[in-house]
């Protein structure tokens, strides 16, 4: 039975969302308190509510952005607990397919969009601040470690509702990973953000 036959519950849903060339994300203290974690808009979603609803919902609440969804290139699947075993195969809900959709063996879901928004993102809710990512900082957060003292300095945007350690250490969250892997697949999103900042 192939991806699209088989029926999946969407029990949480997100979005990558470009707003004016840069992906916002939300970052702040993990669990342990010692790291800031890295992680994409999105959350929980509510009864009667698309993936695709809950995750326009949540960029709303988290960021007071406005999302359009973009068609993607292919939609991925990808197994919970692996981190990078990407495997390619349609699904969609009301027209709207996402470019990355988490299993977990009892067939519930994530589905992970893409959008854009004119909107300038602002952190809303419980978000403590955002950090509005090019391709090369996702890369740069992806492949070492820099803390957000560093990630400013470098040239790096961020919108604060909350005061954040400067040096504690920018931890990735999955969905961030994975977009660097996406952006690998598929250099035509990154041509959708304007040229690398000279730093």
């Amino acid at each position: 039975m192939s991806h699209s036959e088989r029926v999946y519950s969407v029990v949480t849903a997100g979005v990558y969302v470009l707003a004016r060339g840069l992906f916002p994300f939300q970052a702040g203290p993990d669990r342990s308190g010692q790291v800031l974690g890295v992680v994409r808009l999105g959350g929980h979603r509510e009864e009667g509510e698309t993936g695709w609803e809950c995750a326009s919902r949540e960029a709303w609440e988290e960021a007071s952005m406005r999302v359009n969804p973009i068609a993607p290139p292919a939609t991925y699947w990808l197994d919970y607990g692996e981190s990078d075993r990407l495997s390619p195969g349609p699904w969609e809900e009301d027209g709207i397919a996402p470019i990355l959709v988490s299993r977990k063996e009892d067939g519930s879901i994530t589905p992970i969009y893409l959008a854009t928004s004119t909107d300038s993102p602002v952190p809303a809710a419980e978000t403590k601040a955002l950090l509005l990512l090019r391709p090369e900082e996702i890369r740069r957060m992806a492949t070492t470690s820099i803390t957000l003292r560093q990630y400013l300095e470098a040239g790096g945007q961020a919108v604060f509702k909350a005061e954040l350690p400067l040096d504690f250490i920018l931890q990735p969250f999955p969905h961030l990973r994975l977009l660097h892997v996406l952006l690998q697949m598929h250099p035509e999103l990154a041509r959708l953000a304007p040229p690398a900042r000279q730093v």
